[in-house]
C-alpha cells in the first residue's frame, strides 16, 4: 500500500512538470498581406494565436509575463520562433496584454492547458502532429509480411497491411506516438527494418 501511495502521488505532480516551460517570448506580423500560418490559416495580428516550435496546432497556453505576473491565453497555429532562447512567438495582441509590446521581447512561463484529439491544420505533415504511422516496405514474399505482421502485433504495436498497384505488399506500424518513435525506430532496426519511412497521422480513434 505504501508502494502504491508514493506512486500516486510522483503521478500527481508529474503534468506540472512536463506541461510547463520558462524562456523568452517575441511578437512578429505576417511577411506580407494574407499570410498563411504554418497550419494553414491566415495569419491575423488582432486574434490570440502564437507560433511555438513543436507543440500541435490547436494547443491552448497560458502565457505569463514572469516580469509583470500579466497573463494571455494563445493557441498555437504556426511554428517558431527560430532565434536561440526563444520559445514562442506572439500577436501584437497578446504581447500588449503581456504589457512586452514596446521591449519586444520578456521572459514567460507557458503552461498548456489543453491539447486538441486532432491538430487543427489544413495539412498533415511530419511535425504537425504527434502521432506517426511508419512505412517498413513493399515486399512479394506473402509468408515473409504474415511472420512480421504476427511479431509486431506480440510487440504491442498496430500493424498494417496494404497492396500496391504492382501486388507488392505494404507493411507499416499505426498510432506511433512521438514520445515512443526513436525507440520504435530502434527496436525496427534490430528487427532488419532499415530506414523506415516515417509519415504524420492522426491520432487513432
Amino acid at each position: 500500500m505504501k508502494k502504491r501511495f508514493l506512486v500516486i502521488m510522483v503521478c500527481l505532480f508529474i503534468p506540472s512538470i512536463l506541461f510547463s516551460e520558462t524562456g523568452i517570448a517575441s511578437w512578429y506580423v505576417g511577411d506580407t498581406p494574407n499570410a498563411l500560418t504554418a497550419n494553414g490559416e491566415e495569419y491575423d495580428e488582432n486574434s490570440n494565436n502564437a507560433a511555438h516550435k513543436t507543440y500541435i496546432f490547436g494547443t491552448i497556453v497560458e502565457v505569463r509575463n514572469t516580469q509583470n505576473n500579466n497573463k494571455t491565453i494563445v493557441r498555437i497555429n504556426d511554428r517558431g520562433p527560430f532565434i536561440k532562447d526563444r520559445i514562442i512567438d506572439l500577436t501584437p495582441k497578446s504581447a500588449k496584454e503581456l504589457d512586452m509590446f514596446i521591449s519586444g521581447i520578456a521572459e514567460v512561463e507557458l503552461t498548456i492547458i489543453s491539447t486538441p484529439e486532432i491538430p487543427e491544420s489544413k495539412y498533415l505533415r511530419v511535425g504537425d502532429t504527434s502521432w506517426y504511422t511508419i512505412q517498413l516496405g513493399a515486399f512479394s514474399n506473402r509468408k515473409r509480411v504474415y511472420e512480421n505482421y504476427v511479431k509486431l502485433w506480440n510487440l504491442g504495436y498496430y500493424p498494417l497491411v496494404e497492396e500496391t498497384q504492382s501486388s507488392l505488399l505494404r507493411l507499416s506500424i499505426r498510432w506511433i506516438e512521438e514520445k515512443e518513435k526513436d525507440i520504435t525506430i530502434k527496436i525496427l532496426e534490430e528487427l532488419g527494418f532499415l530506414n523506415p519511412l516515417i509519415k504524420a497521422s492522426l491520432p487513432p480513434k
